[in-house]
């Protein structure tokens, strides 16, 4: 060794000597902390850092030699605390908390004996070093370990009281104390109030529709009659070809005015009610399933994408997929063949929107393939035998290539290995081109189709806790990709995608293409029985699952459609166009022809909807398949939506109630667990605290909530049975989740001010209707009913509009079938006369004179008798007679028309 490194190893040794000596003599010089015997030697005392008085107690001591066995007693023990807290948690809380407590314990375990195990090989290294000098930081890193652990399971106990709303009152009042002043604006009250004017402005509305309505159909039965007369006036002059007509009008399923209301009234209410579409599916026979499924979705809800058909059609679709997921053991069953929803998917998926994306995403990349000189087959046998046709083909003779071998044996030639290996970096490339392309695309997917995923991926969630996330994320690939997408990639002939026929290589490569991307949206890879010569592909499809996982999860963030759509429940009120469909005489009839058929299991109860509509329909129709004749049915709603519900008294009073109370637990002192944490007993307090502070205000708050809890218990909604422990739970609730209610409450005022704002509108659109429908009423009054210019008129009359009166004896108008029953004695119908005339244009006094006294006066108004004759009352009961409604309408038209 030179010189010069002995030198400096002897100065090193040296120094350390002199160091040592220097330690020694310093901790000579200071009293041992501790008097122990050598090989038991304890640690001073060590004081930790305040955490709480409960840790200070539990924690401020250290173990007297933390070797291995003593520090697996320390863990041991912090174990059997957390075991301890556990407890007061429900089962599948104590499992979770309790996993991360034991991996929060072996990996502070290990840290320490590893650092323990290192200090002792330190120790036994140098017997000149203080052997538990350098472990302090251990111990207190074991302790805070202990303590935050602790903390831990105590923070996650607090959440899951605060998610049941399981709080004392003292909680309760600390979160509100931690609550913005500005969020206590009562909302609630402003709520009720808007609702109020609400179904005020609604029962306004309807009480206008209603007479527009009415006026609306007497227009169009004044029309009618006069039509009818004009029919009757042509048959008369020999018309044929007006008779022909009118047969060929009575041929159509409409003919009748009422029933083809009812159908109006039928097709309204399934559109806006999917209950009754979503239950009829289920139990409709499998050969109807696709040509109802057309029926409902492309007929009832538009091929086209409009706002308010999408709304109702997605909530069909949420039903749908609740009750069939309520019906099955696992998520896989879900995509089983004769399940409803995918067929559902199916359908929807061929309205415009989905056949535009596909056109717009898919088109261009179809068509680089099907233009292509390309064979994208892997299978050997196939390979080989392509290579021995074209040499043949070339050659002209028979090729020498040994025939009958095996897929094996084949794989084992050179040239097929060549050829197979670029078809496959073909289409690895080809699918990834495809690949990229999808996933790009995302935001472009139609909304509906991202909506319906999001919902079976959340009740499937719910309903199977214990699926792995990777089949429930299959059910969306199903859904999005071979449902949907690999259709047009497979055929995008039927799409319309493409406008060429497709060549046999053409359609294979594109199955090749669709086979690899549906096992890679579908996490699975190419195995060695099926699909052995695939297998090649399996690395890529493998390594792009990531990716796939992450579109799925990326395709259901989407908003809900009430705020996406910008519709909601309230959206049938204010509208001022009503829906229309365009549907075939056979569709009409097959319906409802369905809904007969499974009533008692759509309408149970006797006075649904449904069931009254049906009643009024009676039979269906016998209409063939091949009338495929449309009409525009305009949608009307028979049975007016109904609020009242939503703003009873006792609702209104139970919202203003924990206003209230929130209000008064927010003002008074944050009540000590001592005290009594009732709602009443809290309640007691706050008063005396209202009156040591003089504050009125508060002591008529606190005698309000004692008012209306008295009422609220009368109502059956609170008890006291268990001192109002599941209102203050309510109370709780909302408390703790007040950000998120206040959120709701501002969307639900800013809804309902809108809608109330639209409602206005529209009440001020429908009294200009009304005004100009009075007017077209009269005008066609006027035209059909002016006394004629060659009639005479009365002498003294000053009324132009006067016509009659007519004279028609008792037994003239029993004769003619307008009289049918009579209170007129018998000996005095022979000197009986009624004499007919009209003032106002519509209005026909008829007067009855017996031996020329007047001894009866009548009127009669034509829209009345039109209104009968509509709705098939062919009797009116007058005082002293009853007349034939046909006849009477007869009479009038012959005496009075224009």
């Amino acid at each position: 060794m030179p010189e010069g490194e002995v030198a400096k190893e002897k100065k090193e040794k040296k120094e350390k000597k002199e160091k040592k000596e220097k330690k020694s003599k310093k901790e000579k010089s200071e009293p041992a902390p501790v008097a122990a015997p050598p090989k038991t030697e304890t640690l001073p005392p060590v004081t930790l850092p305040e955490k709480n008085s409960e840790s200070e107690s539990e924690d401020s001591s250290v173990p007297e030699s933390p070797k291995g066995s003593q520090v697996d007693d320390e863990l041991i023990a912090n174990a059997q605390e957390a075991d301890d807290l556990l407890d007061q948690s429900d089962a599948d809380s104590k499992i979770t908390a309790a996993k991360e407590a034991v991996q929060l314990k072996e990996n502070k375990k290990d840290r320490v004996l590893k650092k323990l195990k290192t200090k002792r090989d330190l120790t036994e290294d140098d017997s000149d070093e203080e052997p538990w000098f350098k472990m302090r930081d251990c111990l207190f890193l074991l302790l805070e370990s202990r303590i935050l652990l602790k903390e831990m399971i105590q923070l996650r106990l607090k959440q899951e009281r605060m998610a049941s709303g399981d709080l004392s009152v003292d909680e309760i009042q600390n979160l509100l104390k931690a609550q913005k002043e500005e969020q206590e604006t009562d909302w609630i009250a402003e709520i009720q109030e808007l609702k109020r004017n609400l179904v005020s402005e609604i029962r306004t509305n309807h009480n206008l529709e209603r007479e527009l309505s009415k006026l609306d159909k007497r227009i169009a039965l004044l029309i009618k009659n006069r039509g009818n007369i004009q029919e009757v006036l042509a048959q008369q002059h020999g018309s044929k070809k007006a008779k022909a007509h009118s047969e060929g009008k009575e041929l159509e399923l409409t003919s009748d005015p009422r029933k083809l209301e009812n159908y109006q009234n039928l097709f309204y209410l399934l559109q806006t009610e999917p209950k009754y579409l979503a239950n009829l599916v289920y139990v409709m026979q499998a050969e109807h399933m696709e040509s109802f499924l057309d029926t409902v979705i492309l007929t009832l809800y538009g091929d086209a994408f409009s706002p308010r058909e999408e709304y109702l059609i997605l909530r069909l679709f949420q039903l749908a997929i609740q009750k069939e997921m309520s019906a099955i053991k696992n998520v896989s069953d879900f995509l089983k063949s004769d399940s409803v929803v995918p067929k559902m998917v199916i359908t929807y998926n061929r309205r415009k929107q989905g056949i535009e994306f596909l056109k717009t995403v898919l088109a261009p990349l179809l068509k680089d393939v099907i233009n292509k000189d390309l064979n994208l087959e892997l299978k050997p046998s196939i390979v080989y035998q392509t290579m021995i046709n074209e040499q043949e083909i070339k050659s002209g003779e028979k090729s020498k290539m040994e025939r009958n071998l095996t897929d094996d044996q084949i794989m084992e030639l050179k040239e097929v290995q060549e050829v197979v290996k670029g078809r496959v970096d073909q289409l690895q490339g080809i699918c990834q081109t495809f690949f990229d392309e999808i996933i790009r695309n995302l935001g472009k997917v139609p909304y509906g189709i991202r909506w319906i995923c999001k919902q079976i991926r959340h009740i499937a969630q719910e309903n199977f806790e214990n699926s792995a996330e990777d089949d429930i994320l299959k059910v969306t690939g199903y859904f999005v990709y071979y449902r949907f997408i690999n259709l047009a990639i497979v055929t995008p002939d039927a799409f319309e995608i493409i406008d060429k026929e497709l060549s046999p290589i053409a359609r294979k490569n594109l199955v090749s293409i669709a086979k690899v991307l549906q096992n890679l949206f579908n996490f699975s890879q190419f195995n060695a029985k099926s699909d052995k010569w695939m297998q090649p592909m399996n690395p890529w499809i493998t390594s792009s699952f990531g990716t796939v996982r992450d579109y799925f999860n990326d395709l259901i963030e989407i908003a809900d459609p009430e705020e996406y759509l910008q519709v909601d429940k309230y959206m049938e009120l204010t509208q001022k166009t009503k829906p229309v469909i365009i549907i075939s005489l056979h569709e009409i009839a097959s319906t409802h022809q369905y809904l007969s058929q499974n009533l008692d299991k759509l309408a149970k109860d006797k006075e649904d909807p449904l069931r009254l509509i049906m009643s009024d329909l009676g039979e269906a129709p016998a209409v063939g398949k091949e009338d495929d004749r449309e009409i525009q049915l305009t949608l009307t709603n028979r049975f007016k939506q109904n609020m009242e519900e939503e703003i009873s008294a006792s609702a209104s009073v139970y919202a203003e109630t924990k206003e209230l109370i929130i209000s008064t637990f927010r003002l008074i002192p944050v009540q000590g667990k001592d005290q009594d944490q009732t709602l009443l007993g809290i309640l007691k307090a706050g008063k005396r605290f209202a009156e040591e502070k003089k504050n009125v205000q508060l002591a008529g708050q606190i005698d309000k909530i004692l008012d209306n809890v008295k009422i609220l218990e009368a109502e059956g909604l609170i008890t006291k049975s268990d001192n109002y422990a599941s209102f203050l739970r309510d109370i709780a609730l909302e408390v703790a989740n007040r950000a998120e209610i206040r959120e709701q409450q501002r969307k639900e005022i800013k809804r309902l001010t809108q809608t109330l704002r639209n409602l206005r509108k529209h009440q001020k659109y429908l009294k200009d209707q009304i005004q100009q429908y009075n007017n077209y009423l009269q005008d066609c009054r006027l035209k059909h009913y002016q006394p004629k210019t060659k009639k005479k008129k009365k002498k003294n009359s000053d009324n132009p509009n006067r016509i009659g009166p007519f004279s028609f004896s008792y037994s003239a108008l029993a004769k003619k079938g307008v009289i049918i029953d009579s209170d007129v004695p018998a000996i005095s119908r022979k000197k009986t006369n009624f004499y007919i005339s009209s003032e106002a244009v519509g209005v026909f006094d008829i007067v009855a004179k017996i031996g020329g006294v007047n001894v009866d006066k009548m009127t009669l108004e034509l829209d009345e008798l039109l209104e009968k004759n509509y709705n098939n009352i062919t009797r009116l009961e007058l005082d002293q007679v009853t007349l034939d409604v046909n006849m009477t309408i007869h009479l009038i038209n012959k005496f009075f028309l224009k």
